[in-house]
């Protein structure tokens, strides 16, 4: 027995046969990219994501042809937040689609703080601040600004929830998702009429909510002739993709933290309730609990940016591992260069439209340099964020760490100097497709609980630990890198 596991992510597209204890049996995998026509802006088009959907469930299905007969379910994950417009028909009404990190409604977050107590309705209803990322948001800048598209669409679907009414022709989303919509009462875990009266949003265009393991509906006929595949698979809710990691990495209490840099940077607690912050965003579990978390926009991002801006300059590609061989050669520090890495902004209010920099440039300093100071000031961003969680009582011990930029260990022995925390690097590659082919099996009842599937293995891991010399070095740095970090807030408007 197996599931048929999608995970729909920012640059790529992945799909996978998960056998009902999590591991992978098959994988396939389609990269995509991020359109980006102004400043603060990054959109993709949902009819791209469901055409590479459906090659990479042909590509998958084609390496297991005699195993078809096997799949009992279908999960979908995927990157968070992006309103895709759907009318009666099921038609898309919004050809591109603000994705999580698109900041264009950002004046719609300044109105709501001048004319509301941001902190008191967040204690109240929301458990949240304000952002650019939430697609209460982002709805309502489309109805501001392209109406026809607002009155026509029937529903506003995140991307997973897309996917699955592309699958079953069924509306529906999930507590992970729902309760990042900032139309979410945290309290009685579902929609708030009040703030969608706030937002001048109409919540019959929300998803009605499932548990994210509940079955809502199953595969169309149609569907099943295109991709080949049985009809009448059930598919499950799903969730949000680094939650559904999360599950899939199974790690996860008070004490432990998950650092998932990929695209972004994503640094997530766990704990039963929202932390209520300004600087902290809370989202439901896919499971129980809640996960606080900061989120770095251009976490693994601004590597493969460095790295884009060298092949320009070689007129040759140039790979990470020269580039960590690059960095390793310059001392703690990069000799006073520091890099800010918020080259899309960040979701703190008073720099989300903030731009990346370098700051204490010398004449001593080379190509070298600025990359061991890229991987310093991803670093320096999230010890600045950590600190936050400490600040207001969050217990700390360890880092579990997943994601692309596990390969890179220099990057987290920085980390792990700068935080002054243990670094475990995981090997699960694919804890976002483990967790659905979980998440699915539990709610289709092939498992009774999630711990027997969810024991962490001592063999596949690697802990890096922190310096003692080096973190006093560190701790000197990080003051000076939150000492400009202070300056620069509103500074980008």
């Amino acid at each position: 027995m197996s599931i048929l596991a999608i995970d729909l992510g920012t640059q790529s597209i992945r799909a996978a046969i998960v056998e009902i204890n999590g591991s992978i049996k098959a994988l396939t995998q389609i990269q995509q990219e991020v359109n980006t026509p102004h400043p603060g802006w990054a959109q993709q088009k949902p009819e791209t994501w469901w055409k590479l959907t459906k090659t990479a469930i042909q590509h998958v299905i084609s390496r297991v042809k005699n195993e078809i007969i096997s799949i009992q379910g279908i999960c979908t994950c995927g990157q968070m937040h992006g309103p895709v417009g759907v009318d009666k028909q099921g038609n898309i009404t919004t050809e591109w689609t603000q994705i999580w990190m698109d900041k264009r409604c950002e004046s719609i977050c300044n109105e709501f703080r001048n004319e509301y107590d941001e902190n008191e309705l967040a204690n109240a209803i929301t458990g949240n601040p304000i952002t650019t990322g939430w697609p209460g948001v982002k709805i309502r800048w489309i109805k501001d600004n392209e109406p026809k598209v607002y009155n026509n669409s029937r529903w506003f679907l995140v991307p997973k929830d897309f996917i699955n009414f592309k699958l079953t022709g069924i509306p529906a989303t999930d507590p992970s998702e729902a309760s990042g919509t900032f139309l979410y009462d945290y309290k009685i875990d579902n929609y708030s009429d009040k703030m969608a009266n706030i937002l001048c949003v109409d919540l019959e265009k929300f998803a009605p909510i499932y548990n994210s393991y509940d079955i809502i509906g199953t595969v169309s006929n149609e569907v099943s002739q295109e991709l080949g595949i049985p009809s009448n698979i059930p598919v499950i809710a799903g969730g949000g993709d680094f939650i559904v990691s999360l599950l899939g990495l199974g790690l996860i209490d008070d004490s432990t933290a998950v650092d998932m840099t990929g695209t972004s940077t994503l640094f997530v607690v766990h704990k039963d309730h929202p932390i209520i912050h300004p600087l902290v965003q809370n989202l439901r579990h896919v499971v129980k609990g809640w996960v606080p978390f900061t989120i770095l926009d251009c976490g693994g991002l601004s590597m493969q940016w460095y790295k884009e801006f060298l092949d320009s300059m070689c007129n040759k590609e140039v790979s990470f591992e020269e580039m960590i061989n690059m960095a390793e050669k310059i001392p703690v520090g990069s000799e006073g260069l520091l890099f800010y890495p918020y080259m899309l902004g960040e979701r703190r209010k008073e720099n989300i439209l903030g731009r990346g920099s370098f700051y204490g440039l010398t004449l001593n300093h080379k190509a070298s340099h600025f990359t061991r100071a890229i991987m310093e000031g991803v670093a320096l961003a999230l010890g600045k964020d950590v600190q936050n969680f400490k600040d207001v009582g969050v217990g700390v011990k360890k880092v579990y760490c997943l994601g692309g930029a596990t390969r890179n260990k220099l990057l987290y022995q920085i980390k792990a100097n700068v935080m002054q925390l243990p670094q475990i690097l995981t090997d699960q590659p694919e804890s976002s497709l483990k967790g659905c082919g979980l998440l699915a099996a539990y709610g289709l009842h092939l498992i009774k609980d999630f711990n027997t599937y969810l024991q962490e293995n001592d063999t596949k891991k690697t802990i890096i630990n922190p310096s003692p010399n080096l973190t006093k070095q560190y701790e000197k740095i990080q003051k000076e890198f939150n000492k400009m970090y202070d300056h620069m807030l509103g500074y980008w408007s």
